[in-house]
């Protein structure tokens, strides 16, 4: 066994080569000239299965804070919170079923809180995400190849969100969900093996949907997947030949959108993930060429070369401002599920402080964010 695959990388749970080089156990501070940090971590990510998953919606809350004033934010927290429990990592559980946490996070994240304006939460519908890689993974593809751009011109989002919305009353719940599904089974890496899918599987169900629409806008986007089997074949084979890793893992574009948007409200960013296995140097590599070069993302385009400095890993437990971004995407997460028809008592008072941090950009079918006030939907 090679080396670095028994060594554990310092900074971080992760082990290999894949985690070597981007890892960091020291604590962030911020310097003058060099940028501000932004910790991020996830709620209600399960990886790439994204149709069958019982959470609907995936959040990414992150927090521009160093290390050093994390700290003291934290110690408050639990001060107000009064959680005496001599836990090393605090986490969004041990707030959300106390009344005295969830106050301690409403008055944290408001007006004249602690984390008043360092805090966001960026959303994603999973749902509407698999749905949209029918446009980004065939469609666009096709249509870049023919020198248009449907991102810059908006022409992805739209074709997106018009398939998302209309397509259960063109295809019916039953047809709408199989072409969901049918797209996580030929996109996912479950697939590299070529066994689950193939491009015939896909188009059988692609087509069946194509004659069963009935409302234009929707057949209208489903005739141009029809015309892109030779895209999806090309897509299929560079999946199964490892150059498509990951393409339906929504982790991905959220953590560098979250990241471009930083930078776009506070200039140069350094960015402390939290160590999920799917975040490899390679791609957070990746993430920092997409950022110096402004180049197209999923249905939301990086307007401008971002700001980045560093994009690192680390362990929540020994970095205080990860663990400041779990209590942010876990409340974010809840407040998500209360949309989706799932109520808590952390949510329900948790809602008005959080809604305004939802990221504006979020990977949802809408541009309201106010919607994720309203009652149960």
């Amino acid at each position: 066994m090679n080396e670095a695959t028994r060594l554990p990388n310092p900074g971080t749970g992760l082990t290999g080569p894949n985690y070597a080089r981007r890892s960091r156990v020291e604590p962030t501070v911020d310097a003058l000239g060099k940028g501000r940090w932004v910790a991020t971590d996830e709620s209600g990510w399960g990886g790439d299965q994204l149709a069958a998953n019982p959470d609907r919606y995936m959040t990414i809350g992150s927090v521009a804070i160093d290390d050093q004033t994390a700290q003291q934010v934290l110690l408050d927290l639990r001060r107000d919170a009064r959680i005496t429990d001599q836990v090393a990592e605090v986490k969004f559980k041990h707030f959300k079923d106390r009344p005295t946490g969830r106050q301690a996070l409403i008055e944290a994240l408001g007006p004249g809180g602690s984390l008043e304006g360092r805090t966001s939460v960026y959303v994603i519908d999973k749902h509407y995400f698999v749905v949209g890689k029918i446009i980004d993974l065939l469609i666009e593809t096709q249509a870049h190849s023919r020198g248009v751009e449907m991102y810059r011109n908006g022409a992805a989002r739209q074709s997106a969100r018009t398939l998302f919305e209309e397509g259960p009353r063109a295809l019916g719940r039953d047809g709408f969900g199989k072409l969901v599904q049918a797209t996580v089974d030929f996109a996912s890496m479950r697939n590299r093996d070529g066994r689950q899918s193939s491009v015939e599987n896909f188009f059988d169900v692609l087509e069946a949907a194509w004659a069963k629409s009935t409302r234009r806008r929707v057949t209208t986007v489903l005739a141009q997947a029809r015309g892109t089997r030779a895209e999806a074949a090309d897509f299929l084979q560079a999946l199964q030949e490892g150059d498509l890793s990951d393409s339906l893992e929504p982790l991905i574009p959220g953590v560098a959108a979250v990241v471009n948007n930083w930078s776009e409200r506070i200039g140069k960013v350094n960015a402390l993930t939290d160590d999920q296995k799917v975040l490899t140097d390679d791609w957070l590599d990746k993430m920092i060429r997409q950022f110096d070069g402004g180049g197209s993302w999923e249905l939301r385009w990086v307007l401008g070369r971002a700001q980045v400095g560093q994009m690192l890993r680390g362990e929540s437990k020994t970095h205080p401002s990860l663990q400041l971004a779990d209590l942010v995407a876990g409340a974010g997460f809840a407040v998500a599920k209360r949309f989706g028809g799932s109520d808590s008592p952390a949510a329900a008072e948790l809602y008005p402080a959080v809604v305004p941090l939802i990221d504006p950009n979020s990977m949802v079918a809408f541009d309201d964010m106010s919607r994720f006030a309203r009652p149960l939907g």
